[in-house]
């Protein structure tokens, strides 16, 4: 029982990271660039807008002509080089491609994940509990959504000196962070079994070990787990 509710804690964590990987591809806050006019926006995975101070000015200025939806924000998709000050465009779209491909196939680890264990919690005949790969697989995909996570939040490393990274990238990070945690844990339990079934199935242990001419029957005893 004590198994069931690590995996269970481990998958809970899984989901919070599946949570904030998804908010932090679809908010519009990955970087804040500023630009050679002096104007300021905020670039995310798919999502560009003006930030908050001149996108508000602007639509103030075009309200009264009814043009205020023409600053609202842009659509972005694979191959978008909106570079901010003094950074290639080039550097910007490797980064941003990557994160794309790295935040999909996190998503898709660890929706994986969370669908293994709903399928084990159902006890279908093919995939139950029990199974020897059950655990393991769950670990295995979690590990490898925190592995291309870090690999595309790495590429961010080097950014324009006029661009801050922003809030959607401290949500990815976090999201990081929360699936290696949620894998740490299904593999010291993963680990932590397999060090108890190294042992004897039945361990037992005589008090009249001590004293051979004197035999008694009250043998304590202890059953490994395995």
């Amino acid at each position: 029982m004590a198994v069931q509710r690590l995996v269970a804690a481990a998958v809970a964590v899984a989901l919070l990271s599946l949570v904030l990987n998804n908010v932090a591809a679809f908010t519009p806050s990955w970087v804040l660039q500023a630009l050679e006019d002096g104007r300021k926006r905020s670039v995310g995975l798919w999502r560009m807008c003006p930030a908050g101070g001149e996108r508000g000015r602007e639509d103030l200025q075009a309200g009264r002509r009814g043009q205020g939806t023409q600053r609202q924000c842009e659509g972005l998709g694979w191959g978008s080089d909106y570079a901010g000050y003094q950074e290639s465009r080039s550097t910007v779209r490797l980064q941003f491609d990557m994160m794309r491909a790295c935040n999909l196939m996190a998503t898709v680890a660890l929706t994986a994940g969370q669908l293994i264990f709903l399928l084990g919690l159902m006890e279908l005949p093919f995939i139950t509990q029990e199974s020897q790969w059950w655990e393991e697989a769950i670990a295995a995909l979690f590990q490898l959504a925190s592995f291309v996570l870090l690999i595309g939040l790495v590429t961010f490393y080097r950014i324009g000196p006029y661009t801050h990274l922003s809030f959607s990238c401290y949500l990815d990070i976090a999201a990081c962070l929360l699936a290696t945690t949620a894998a740490a844990m299904l593999i010291w339990n993963i680990l932590h079994r397999r060090d108890d079934c190294l042992a004897p199935r039945v361990i037992i242990i005589s008090r009249s070990l001590a004293s051979p001419f004197h035999p008694r029957l009250d043998n304590d005893y202890v059953e490994s787990p395995c």
